[in-house]
């Protein structure tokens, strides 16, 4: 008993010292209107250790050991202030802001006019959109539903949309009503070949873009941690550069040979350059990436940057009018809701919207610089409106310049993403074709990574290039789809079969497998993930939504009673899974978190453990996934090293 009483209290001390907190409420000092979107800093000393955004009524809540701490609010438009903050327990600490001197506030980014006390216990709540599950398994590209509850939208203007018999409907321009899709050709790096070789060859020398001899490294340093933001060059034996990139969140660098399709491939024996820290290290005799994945280990210690740079570049022309109203909505709630991802992140957004040359244009590219003020970016967003334009091509090589060469991208950065937002592609003349090759060349190089997102009106001449542009640079390519009843018809990508989801969720989740990292102490974060994480069991009875929008019953699996079971252990690993399944499973995939596959597993018997080592690659999140009739089936693992 004389033990366990100082054990106990010694156990209540490092609970309560983690129990903490510091909330409260952001508002205009004046009118005492609440200001949505606000930032809010946590700094111990010099160091930034947390960051929060208010949510749409100015409340915000972050959880603090005891200790003395500066709070410092940023909200556009207003003064900023600070406060000293002594964490003892739950405090609350109120902050009215003062209109800027320069006198350019703006109205409050969530559009409330109503003001919610932080003491008021119930409304201290973290915000969450109203809106009810959407989730949607295909398994063509015309798409298969298991789950089509139509999502709730948030306030918003109404939007008129036309429909094809002549009639309108009215839907509020609010986020989580936009339905979409991806598709990630280095997850199906054996279709895409097969694709753009075939269905898809025509295009290539249409765009005279055509990324060939593909060349994959994973970087890791002794501990079995990723390396990210590492410079990899890809070189010819005389030193000529070929291709330049940075490695990503999980360690893994993407080079090509040649971009122009009438570049011949070099026959010789190739070297990667890696610079990281002021360190130069050579990689000799680098393997293509259909016989190996290169790897290398580094002798330098954890520190992975927690800056994020986030880019949205929009077409804003008169075509677009039927749905930037529904993707300005998407913008601000995905700026929202990727603070949300990990507090210790530090997001800057940035903005560039387009429309054509001409002297008829009120402007051809029109840019926000990078800012940590998020409820800057969020005005700016629902600023914008469509607008010009006239023919088909727009002005997006000088958006992508625009972004890619005079946005204030991180010099370090653990992710740098490009979203880019349109519904047709560039003027195709000789000189666009270069620079689009040297704008994919210059964004890998400093680890942009391009994730389009095609509009209603794309035809499949811009998805081909958008395909590129996004596997050129590490990113992959989105869509809208028709689901959502916004907007004129969305084009069915050329592939097999896609998952739907609101494109809300999918962006976020492209940013959670694009910026998670674990931690030195090999900790990794949780994000939420919708993957069953040691048995998975799934009855598949599906429905299907044909192209006219009408839902009829069918199955996903061999059989409408099907169930199948699988099972693997242990989890977290060090490297060896042991995995069980009723049923035969031809081929099973190991994919990085982003869907990436990196190793084929063949003919594994059903009812029989097989072991599938994970050991080689970096500390973090893996997918194990396998297709069964004509669903998917996937699992999580976590990949730690004590």
């Amino acid at each position: 008993m004389r033990t366990l009483l100082p054990t106990l209290l010694l156990t209540l001390i490092i609970q309560a010292t983690h129990a903490q907190s510091i909330a409260g409420n952001l508002h205009e000092g004046t009118g005492r209107h609440a200001l949505g979107y606000g930032n809010v800093d946590i700094f111990r000393g010099d160091a930034l250790i947390a960051s929060v955004l208010t949510d749409r009524y100015g409340n915000f809540n972050v959880r603090l050991d005891t200790g003395y701490y500066k709070c410092v609010v940023h909200y556009d438009g207003y003064e900023s202030e600070t406060r000293m903050v002594r964490v003892k327990a739950d405090e609350k600490v109120d902050f009215a802001v003062i209109e800027a001197k320069d006198g350019s506030k703006r109205r409050p980014a969530s559009g409330s006019a109503v003001t919610r006390s932080s003491s008021d216990a119930s409304e201290r709540a973290t915000y969450a959109s109203p809106r009810r599950e959407l989730k949607y398994v295909s398994t063509t590209a015309a798409s298969t539903v298991v789950s089509a509850d139509a999502p709730s939208p948030s306030d918003g203007e109404s939007t008129r949309i036309p429909l094809a018999d002549g009639g309108v409907i009215e839907k509020k321009a609010g986020h989580g009503v936009l339905t979409a899709g991806e598709v990630n050709d280095f997850a199906k790096w054996t279709q895409w070949q097969d694709i753009a070789g075939n269905t898809l060859s025509a295009l290539k020398d249409l765009w005279a873009m055509a990324p060939s001899g593909r060349y994959t490294l994973d970087l890791q340093n002794k501990s079995g941690l990723p390396i990210a933001d590492a410079v990899v060059h890809l070189k010819k034996k005389d030193g000529t550069e070929l291709y330049s990139a940075r490695t990503d969140n999980t360690g893994k660098a993407e080079l090509w040979a040649a971009l122009d399709p009438m570049a011949p491939l070099p026959k010789e024996r190739l070297f990667m350059e890696v610079e990281y820290r002021g360190r130069t290290t050579r990689v000799d005799n680098v393997k293509p990436f259909e016989r190996a994945v290169n790897r290398m280990v580094l002798d330098v210690p954890c520190g992975p940057s927690d800056l994020v740079d986030v880019a949205f570049v929009v077409d804003a022309t008169g075509s677009m009018q039927d749905e930037l109203d529904f993707l300005t909505a998407e913008m601000n709630d995905i700026i929202f809701r990727s603070k949300r991802i990990n507090d210790k992140l530090n997001f800057r957004f940035a903005n560039v919207f387009y429309r054509d040359i001409g002297s008829s244009e009120e402007y051809a590219t029109r840019s926000m610089d990078f800012s940590r003020v998020l409820s800057a970016s969020v005005n700016f967003i629902s600023d914008q409106r469509a607008d010009g334009g006239g023919d088909v091509p727009e002005a997006v090589d000088l958006a992508l310049d625009s972004a890619i060469n005079h946005l204030s991208w991180s010099a370090e950065a653990r992710a740098r993403i490009l979203f880019l937002i349109l519904d047709a592609g560039p003027h195709i003349t000789p000189d666009v074709q270069a620079k689009i090759r040297t704008l994919t060349k210059q964004a890998a190089g400093k680890g942009i990574r391009i994730v389009p997102i095609t509009a209603s009106g794309t035809g499949k001449a811009t998805e081909y290039l958008m395909r590129s542009l996004a596997l050129g640079t590490n990113g992959t390519y989105t869509f809208l789809t028709n689901h959502s009843g916004v907007g004129n018809s969305h084009l069915e990508p050329t592939t097999d079969h896609y998952d739907v989801e609101s494109l809300n969720d999918l962006l976020v989740r492209v940013l959670k497998s694009y910026t998670y990292m674990p931690g030195c102490d090999q900790q990794i974060p949780e994000l939420e993930l919708d993957y069953a994480d040691s048995l998975v069991i799934d009855p598949v009875t599906a429905q299907r939504i044909d192209s006219t929008g009408v839902i009829s019953e069918a199955t996903g699996l061999a059989s409408d009673s099907t169930t199948i079971r699988w099972s693997y252990y242990p989890n977290p690993t060090t490297g060896i899974v042991n995995l069980t399944a009723d049923v035969d499973i031809a081929e099973l995939y190991v994919t990085d978190l982003s869907g990436k596959v990196l190793q084929i597993a063949r003919g594994l018997q059903a009812s029989k453990t097989v072991q599938i080592d994970l050991g080689v690659y970096a500390t973090g999140i893996y997918l194990i996934r396998y297709p069964y009739g004509k669903a998917w089936l996937s699992g999580k693992v976590v990949l730690q090293r004590s």
